[in-house]
């Protein structure tokens, strides 16, 4: 009996579903209402040379949205279409921002189009700037990728700590860090995004400032030429952030304290610490975001495709550490506390994501040792940093904001940065508190 055809990932779009609340469900209709789908599938047919049909689903963001075309042959192409600025979007982000991020994103795809061997990223077929006839008869620039018959891992399963074959779990694991690694063998002297990769010739590759600025994510400027340089204006801007996110509520209260205070013990690590001040000449690419969700798997976990490149930079090795589900932001102390009691609340969760942890550390080491033979060695090493106290520090600077508890983490970024605990802990946040609210120079 033949199998049963696969279904396309549109089986899964909700289209305007979810987006009904503050006004979003009406500014996506208007959107959808100025896009003409006609003549997007005359040039799906035109660079696919096959006949092609649109699914009646799309899949919307908040930069871009998603139609998906399906070829005679049964493959696809994804028409990925620029939404217009989304209502909670940073104030300064401007059109030609936007536009330096698309440029960006679209510089990285061919260049790994071009040079790399195992990192599965979409194909990039065409893209259409704003001003062009192709982009004002669809309505506003989009670009034209290769479609996949997958779902993201997320999806499939929400925490792979959970996976009941450790087989499967190492198959996934081993994919994940073989990927990372290989993108860390190309490293660049400036950090930045790739905003620009000639195809011909000796293939230039033009570092540039940060793109990923329109996210919010990372601060604008650059390229940087020193670990510090970035990890000083990373912190800066998460401050800066974070500190207006609590002047607009009307009472704030202990954990927004922290997470204000988190961001400014960050600035001070970096600058009186030597964990930041790395004197690497060269740095990695990374994709910056390739959590589960930008992970596409087939039926048996095979990766497909890492989708998203619109947060790809050159990084220092410090910005890498273990991703969710398995994040390395308590204490070891209160690890192993937890470790040794059976009957703790949290001893299932801890000890699962432990041995993840583990078994991601061991995967990365044995991804570098596998590119080192191959003559296309990963330096600095990531491996050698993941458990270090910048790689720590970091994801927890990440995590303020969220759920985890800003005053605990504010209390480990202390402890990893200094070995500082206790009282000696709580007086060097008060010092800093007062300095930052400038009563003490």
């Amino acid at each position: 009996m033949a199998a049963a055809p696969k279904k396309p990932p549109s089986a899964r779009w909700k289209s305007f579903e979810g987006w009904d609340y503050n006004g979003m469900k009406q500014r996506l209709e208007q959107f959808m209402a100025t896009i003409h789908k006609t003549p997007l599938l005359k040039h799906v047919e035109r660079v696919s040379g096959k006949a092609a049909k649109v699914s009646e689903s799309f899949s919307a963001g908040q930069y871009w949205c998603c139609f998906e075309f399906v070829l005679d042959d049964r493959s696809l192409i994804i028409a990925r279409i620029r939404l217009p600025h989304h209502p909670d979007s940073n104030e300064n982000t401007t059109n030609e921002s936007e536009l330096y991020a698309i440029q960006c994103e679209l510089a990285t795809m061919e260049f790994l189009q071009h040079n790399a061997t195992t990192v599965p990223a979409p194909k990039l077929y065409a893209y259409e700037p704003p001003g062009s006839q192709q982009a004002i008869d669809v309505g506003t620039c989009y670009m034209l990728i290769e479609g996949f018959y997958g779902n993201n891992l997320q999806d499939v399963k929400f925490d792979i700590c959970d996976l009941p074959k450790i087989n499967t779990q190492e198959h996934i694991i081993s994919q994940w860090t073989s990927v990372q690694a290989e993108l860390a063998t190309f490293s660049f002297p400036q950090i930045g995004s790739i905003s620009h990769f000639s195809k011909d010739g000796d293939g230039v590759v033009t570092i540039g400032p940060l793109a990923a600025a329109v996210a919010e994510r990372f601060p604008s400027g650059g390229p940087f030429a020193t670990c510090e340089q970035y990890f000083a204006a990373v912190g800066e801007a998460r401050y800066t952030s974070a500190r207006k996110d609590a002047s607009e509520l009307a009472e704030p209260d202990e954990s927004d304290r922290f997470c204000v205070l988190g961001a400014f013990v960050f600035c001070d690590i970096v600058a009186s610490t030597e964990l930041f001040k790395d004197k690497e000449t060269s740095f990695h690419l990374n994709h910056m975001d390739m959590g589960t969700q930008n992970i596409l798997v087939d039926d048996e976990f095979n990766f497909l495709a890492v989708i998203d490149w619109e947060f790809a930079q050159t990084a220092p090795a410090q910005v890498n550490n273990f991703p969710m589900p398995f994040p390395l932001v308590s204490s070891t102390a209160s690890i192993q506390e937890i470790l040794q009691d059976t009957e703790h609340l949290a001893f299932r969760n801890v000890s699962r994501q432990t041995a993840t942890q583990e078994l991601y550390w061991q995967k990365f080491q044995d991804a570098e040792r596998s590119l080192a033979e191959q003559g296309r060695p990963v330096i600095p090493s990531i491996a050698e940093r993941l458990r270090g106290p910048a790689s720590r520090i970091f994801a927890i600077l990440e995590k303020l904001g969220g759920f985890w508890g800003n005053k605990e983490l504010t209390y480990e970024m202390v402890r990893l940065a200094f070995g500082l605990e206790g009282d000696e802990a709580k007086e060097y946040l008060e010092r800093m508190e007062r300095k930052m609210n400038g009563k003490e120079s």
